[in-house]
């Protein structure tokens, strides 16, 4: 299938919309049309015919359509002056139905791409590319440096610290709404395959990790993190993680902008019983703000090596899903080795 891919800029976002109206300048179509309900034979293009449509739109954008008390809705059903039907949350349901003449359809559809567009950034990610750490070495050291901390960290919650078995290097986070998302972003991972066995060559990827930093300032942390770095000094790594985020980011599944930082979380301070924060995302609610100050911690372990860790996959990993070893669950991944 001939997919059309357009990239919609928000404010500082970009977000990947596939065309639906063909040779249309206007704003490019959500690619979420699922079918038409016209009678077989009557003409698309008549515009004296009242006929119906179906969207697929995820649904967790769809209160952004309905609006507070469906306001939104209501507006857009006057703007347009065609029949719009967002199913209710409980169906489960990505169908959103349009009836009415062609330009009352086309106006609705327009109107409902740039609702899309402009509150997609409020839709939480649901995957990220990810660089999993799985050396049980690497991670057993970790672990001891986290209980250490937790004697000098005070006043924050135990799910501050990174579980060892989740250890990763993030590349970028993504948000995939729907299976056929996941199964395109895993395609297009698996389609770089060939470039990919080029840049990291026949020889291992052997990453050191160590060296303790804090994202922000030392003494207002809210991430401590350890740097990862080519145990050879052949520059393979960033490389690597480079080509494949800038991959995605043209391909339009990345839409954040900030520069590409390659390190492992160890600590992401919460306050006690805050919401559990997971990957490189900003803090949830509860936990924005709160930080600590890891001078004292950084003093003494700054200079830390947690060992050599071979990585052997990029994953499509999943947010907030993990395995009985802490490992995140992952929808596809490309081997390495």
């Amino acid at each position: 299938m001939n997919t059309n891919v357009s990239i919609v800029e928000v404010g500082t976002r970009r977000y990947r919309v596939r065309t639906g109206l063909a040779g249309s300048s206007k704003t490019p179509a959500i690619d979420f049309r699922a079918t038409s309900h016209n009678p077989p034979g009557e003409s698309k293009a008549k515009h004296g015919k009242s006929e119906r449509i179906s969207l697929n739109i995820p649904r967790q954008v769809h209160k952004y359509i309905i609006g507070p008390r469906g306001s939104t809705l209501d507006k857009l059903r006057q703007e347009s002056r065609a029949k719009i039907t967002v199913p209710p949350e409980r169906s489960r349901s990505d169908v959103v139905e349009i009836e009415g003449l062609l330009d009352e359809r086309q106006k609705a559809e327009e109107l409902i791409t740039q609702i899309v567009a402009n509150n997609m950034a409020k839709v939480p990610y649901t995957h990220f590319i990810s660089l999993p750490l799985l050396d049980i070495d690497v991670q057993r050291k970790v672990g001891e440096f986290q209980r250490d901390a937790q004697r000098i960290l005070q006043n924050v919650d135990s799910s501050s610290f990174v579980h060892p078995g989740s250890l990763h290097i993030t590349l970028g986070m993504l948000r995939l709404l729907s299976p056929a998302d996941v199964t395109r972003a895993v395609e297009f991972l698996r389609s770089l395959a060939k470039d990919i066995a080029e840049l990291v060559s026949t020889k291992p990827l052997l990453v050191s990790v160590g060296q303790l930093a804090a994202m922000e300032a030392a003494s207002q942390a809210r991430t401590i993190y350890a740097h990862a770095d080519d145990f050879d000094n052949s520059g393979r790594l960033r490389r690597l993680c480079a080509f494949v985020r800038d991959k995605f980011d043209s391909a339009g599944y990345i839409d954040e902008k900030r520069e590409l930082k390659i390190h492992v979380s160890v600590v992401r301070a919460k306050p006690a019983s805050s919401p559990v924060n997971d990957e490189d995302d900003l803090p949830k609610k509860g936990s924005r703000g709160f930080s600590v100050n890891a001078v004292p911690l950084l003093k003494e372990f700054g200079t830390m090596s947690f060992g050599v860790c071979r990585v052997g996959q990029i994953q499509i990993a999943r947010r907030f899903r993990h395995a009985e070893n802490g490992a995140y669950e992952n929808d596809g991944a490309l081997s390495l080795l």
